[in-house]
């Protein structure tokens, strides 16, 4: 009975052994076949490659794995071929910002460290393996990253927290700044599927919102009264003989042309300055310029050229125009965040990685590389996307 019973356990270790053997030449295989279709599109070396994938294999495949609730990376395959392509396209961006490379121990711990940070924090981004070569470029995965953070903050944390420190509401506020979140999403992804003039509409929308929510940002006290003009303009649409809103639009001696304005924007009243105004009109344009914000809304005034197709038939230079496209989205959520931070108090910090610091260094890098090369460069490598 003795000896059965060790036979019996030995055909079990010969078994698990095997399993394993056979999960490690599966593994293998997968590499060849992710690797060889990276590597026929992208200009790295093999070498480099696997240096960087292995080192990452050995010293954060736990933190990762954690992060993903695997036991190996290579039990989600799409998270596996992720890795590689981030390592893909951190090595192409840097070969735009270096042209020649200088592989040194200290860029190549720092290139690790960096795309190791990019797949722990990319799962804020709703689509967790987002395959598009686009979505996966260091330039535009914290911006979504980010976005994603902001958006999950502003619907599930801060409402609740703010209420109870401030004794205030501020869900209006905050469903703008996650409104303004989805808008930038939107950019990125039209962008991503080569649908410029698309994405330039939605960034029209996109700089309303920041503009709005700075100014009630800015305001907080006109919360109720942003609401209130919220309703009226609402039921202005759906009744033009609304007789208290006729009411108060003869009382307030609104001219026909600016019945629209008023009801959308008469809330901006009680912004410092409005009454010391030579002309006391209601716009996006005025509650700019009371909120020093006008620079944003000269550009929200440009982008209403792609709304109204005035470039349909021009030669657009999309190059250029997506290269500005991401640098303001860049500008303004810098914005969104330092003010979003002093209104919260939250510091960006996720999984021990300061994302501050992650878009600063980011954004620092692909502004260099304008300044070197303009606005004209391929970084994303539009024309053969």
């Amino acid at each position: 009975m003795v000896y059965y019973e060790k036979i019996y356990k030995y055909d079990i270790i010969k078994m698990v052994i095997n399993m394993k053997r056979l999960k490690d030449k599966i593994i293998i295989n997968q590499k060849q076949v992710m690797k060889k279709s990276l590597l026929k599109r992208y200009d790295i070396s093999e070498e480099f490659l696997d240096m960087v994938f292995d080192e990452i294999e050995k010293k954060y495949s736990e933190k990762i794995c954690n992060n993903y609730n695997l036991e190996n990376i290579f039990d989600n395959p799409f998270l596996a071929y992720k890795i590689y392509l981030s390592i893909c396209l951190n090595h192409e961006f840097d070969l735009d910002r270096f042209k020649e490379i200088d592989f040194s121990d200290e860029y190549n711990d720092n290139f690790i460290s960096r795309v190791v940070a990019q797949t722990l924090y990319s799962d804020l981004n709703n689509t967790t393996f987002p395959m598009s070569h686009i979505v996966n470029h260091p330039v535009i995965l914290i911006l979504l990253s980010l976005s994603s953070l902001i958006k999950y903050r502003a619907i599930y944390h801060e409402p609740q927290v703010l209420k109870r420190r401030k004794h205030t509401d501020y869900l209006p506020i905050l469903k703008l700044v996650s409104e303004a979140m989805t808008s930038l999403e939107s950019i990125l992804v039209l962008i991503s599927e080569r649908a410029f003039s698309q994405a330039k509409t939605i960034y029209r929308l996109y700089l309303e919102q920041i503009i709005i929510s700075m100014a009630i940002i800015k305001n907080p006290n006109l919360i109720n009264k942003y609401l209130e003009h919220q309703r009226l303009i609402e039921r202005y649409a759906n009744n033009t003989s609304d007789s208290e809103i006729l009411k108060i639009i003869e009382e307030k001696k609104i001219p026909a042309r600016d019945v629209k304005s008023y009801l959308s924007y008469g809330w901006i009243e009680g912004i410092d300055g409005f009454n010391e105004l030579p002309k006391q009109r209601y716009s996006i344009k005025i509650m700019a310029k009371l909120c020093d914000v006008s620079n944003i809304y000269e550009l929200y005034a440009d982008a209403t050229n792609y709304v109204h197709m005035n470039y349909l038939y021009s030669g657009v230079d999309w190059l250029k125009e997506v290269n500005k496209t991401i640098e303001t989205l860049y500008a303004t959520i810098i914005g969104v965040m330092n003010n979003y931070s002093v209104f919260s108090g939250y510091n960006f910090v996720y999984k021990n990685i300061d994302l501050k610091n992650e878009l600063f260094n980011i954004f620092r890098e692909y502004e260099s590389l304008i300044d070197k090369e303009g606005y004209d460069i391929d970084i994303l490598r539009l024309k053969s996307a």
